[in-house]
């Protein structure tokens, strides 16, 4: 599944056995009306719908937003990103053990950095 609305409707449909967006929407505390526009995709779900969603499956926030599934963050390794790009530049003679990056590469290797900082994170949750 690669969209929430598809997560969602999966989620309903699939695990819950629910047929109506209606019953799903009582379930959850919010109106049909919100709940259809939100799996519909027609508006993306609040910080507070995807709290209510969180809590009542009891499915990581990770998975509901990002479609990570709990495997997949418990398995990967820590600072696999940047690891992979630091190997990645050495290999290229992009960098050397001289450890001097031009802009280019600081970019680089800071976005190498905040996605490994954003799978520590997500990983705790």
């Amino acid at each position: 599944m690669n969209t929430f609305k598809e997560r969602l409707e999966n989620y309903r449909i699939n695990i819950l056995k629910i047929s109506t967006r209606r019953e799903m929407a009582d379930i959850l505390g919010i109106s049909e009306q919100l709940y259809a526009m939100v799996e519909r995709g027609a508006r993306n779900p609040s910080k507070k719908f995807i709290k209510i969603l969180t809590e009542y499956s009891n499915i990581p926030e990770s998975y509901w937003i990002y479609g990570i599934e709990a495997d997949f963050l418990n398995e990967r390794k820590d600072f696999n990103c940047i690891r992979e790009t630091v190997e990645q530049l050495i290999d290229n003679n992009l960098i050397d053990k001289n450890v001097e990056f031009n802009d280019d590469i600081k970019d680089v290797l800071l976005t190498a950095l905040k996605a490994d900082i954003k799978h520590l994170f997500l990983k705790r949750k």
